[in-house]
């Protein structure tokens, strides 16, 4: 007589032991490069919302007690500069063209524009309702407001600065996150069990999908990561749930600390940050595998994180600290510009991992893989969407070449440049190399600014008490009003242009 094989159960027996193995290997591999506190950073009072420029030189936090914006230097870990912005400041992002920021000012119903170049405050673009958080479009010509009041995302046209289209979504819309190709938007509703779906292209909501209740932060995982997944936290419930960016199906889920309120991966893919505001700490993840990597242990009442986009730090809100926690993340021995390993799962399990595909051949020679762009934006022009609440339909024009290269200063007085008695208007050749002050004064003149070298180089006699100055569009000439004598004088820029 044959013995009884129970060859489901041992298999059963296997399959776990191995889970338990593999998920043990991939801790203690997180282990010496896990994330931790390196400072603190003071800023203003109740600092929300943070975001980090794409150079990864500059930080802007926004302090909602205060209702102004600290400028943070990511190299002195300092406070540079504060921009006064709108009544109790909440989200903020910076656009990839690295010109100008958004702020949104839940309380004032607007949001702020911050001129880069000047650190100051532009111009306030009235929304309505309560904005809370924001993000831009990968080529900066459009953002997405997320209008908790009104239920609503507001599409606001970055060239116009103007809200042009309203997009209705669920209850309490919160997070926002944009996938890595530019072409979906996806919005946490945060008084419901839901997330909206939103294809940018058309600017319409293609589906609404169940999730966990109290959605609040939203994550994709970045191009060219191990997986391809987004990730949505749970306010109530204290779960991470992931799925698919690929056709929305659930992956998975996994218990975090409580109420997590903000997610933030690293460039490569590998981490997760989840922000735990009740338990006051973060919590970083294995993004593949949903394996705790460590627990950062934080004041008091943290909000908001960003990741810096070389993957070295981690910007992290206090609310009720007055501070930046500044986290340093450890470099995993991987070289710049390497293949990613990508992961395929055998089942929604994600432990179960049944291959990997490493690079076949050596990694090339390293590169940066966040330069600053110099090209100008080609994308072609688009018709937009009527402005809000009705009008006819716009076109917005394409980006010229942005200055991507500019790299903010530290906030101050950089020069002062000496004209005539009373200077009053101003006006900058296209190709930004020379200004044209107005000396408004009987004895008119018009002084030439060399803006590389901070000096006049030319001064021009124009008509008594000029008022007013423009420069044609070609740059090749320039046109000053002389209110005192009734005439405008027509200036050739000749060889200062």
């Amino acid at each position: 007589m044959s013995k009884s094989r129970n060859y489901p159960l041992v298999l059963i027996i296997f399959a776990f032991c191995l889970s338990l193995t593999f998920s043990t290997y991939i801790g203690n591999s997180w282990a010496s490069i896990a994330p931790s506190m390196e400072s603190v950073i003071p800023v203003g009072n109740f600092p929300y919302g943070v975001a980090i420029s794409p150079n990864n030189r500059y930080a802007l936090v926004t302090n909602s007690d205060d209702d102004n914006v600290s400028v943070i230097n990511m190299a002195t870990k300092g406070v540079v500069a504060s921009v006064k912005v709108g009544s109790h400041p909440t989200g903020v992002a910076i656009a990839p063209s690295l010109t100008f920021a958004y702020v949104c000012n839940a309380a004032s119903g607007n949001v702020s524009v911050i001129n880069l170049s000047t650190l100051t405050k532009a111009i306030n673009i009235n929304t309505g309702g309560e904005p809370m958080n924001v993000v831009f479009s990968p080529d900066s010509r459009t953002a997405f407001v997320a209008n908790m009041h009104d239920n609503q995302v507001d599409v606001i046209n970055t060239m116009q600065n103007a809200v042009v289209k309203r997009i209705d979504v669920g209850r309490h819309p919160f997070g926002l996150a944009i996938s890595p190709d530019g072409k979906t938007l996806i919005v946490t509703n945060s008084g419901e069990s839901s997330i909206s779906i939103i294809n940018i292209s058309a600017l319409t909501v293609t589906r609404t999908m169940n999730v966990a209740e109290n959605p609040t932060g939203i994550a994709f995982s970045p191009e060219g990561g191990p997986v391809d997944y987004f990730y949505v936290a749970s306010g109530k419930k204290s779960e991470i749930f992931v799925y698919s960016a690929k056709n929305y199906g659930y992956i998975g889920k996994f218990k975090t600390l409580k109420d997590p309120s903000s997610l933030a991966l690293t460039p490569d893919g590998t981490m997760l940050f989840v922000v735990n505001y009740q338990d006051l700490a973060a919590t970083v993840y294995s993004a593949a595998h949903f394996i705790k990597i460590t627990t950062i242990q934080l004041t008091s009442g943290p909000m908001s994180v960003a990741v810096s986009p070389d993957g070295t730090a981690a910007l992290i809100t206090d609310t009720n600290g007055a501070a930046v926690s500044y986290i340093k993340i450890r470099n995993r021995g991987v070289s710049v510009g390497q293949a990613p390993v990508r992961y395929t799962y055998s089942s929604s399990n994600p432990a179960a991992v049944s291959s990997a595909s490493a690079p076949s051949s050596p990694a090339p020679t390293p590169v940066n893989p966040f330069p600053v762009v110099s090209a100008p934006i080609t994308a072609p022009p688009v018709a937009a969407a009527s402005p809000y609440p009705g009008g006819t339909p716009v076109t917005v024009p394409a980006y010229g070449a942005p200055a991507t290269n500019y790299v903010p200063q530290p906030f101050g007085e950089i020069a002062t440049v000496y004209t005539g008695k009373s200077p009053t208007a101003l006006a900058v050749t296209p190709d930004e190399k020379y200004l044209y002050v107005v000396d408004n004064t009987e004895n008119g003149e018009v002084s030439v600014i060399d803006i590389s070298k901070d000096e006049v180089v030319k001064t021009i006699k124009v008509g008594g008490y000029p008022s007013a100055i423009t420069i044609s569009p070609d740059g090749h000439y320039c046109f000053v009003v002389n209110s005192g004598s009734g005439t405008v004088t027509i200036i050739s820029t000749g060889e200062y242009y």
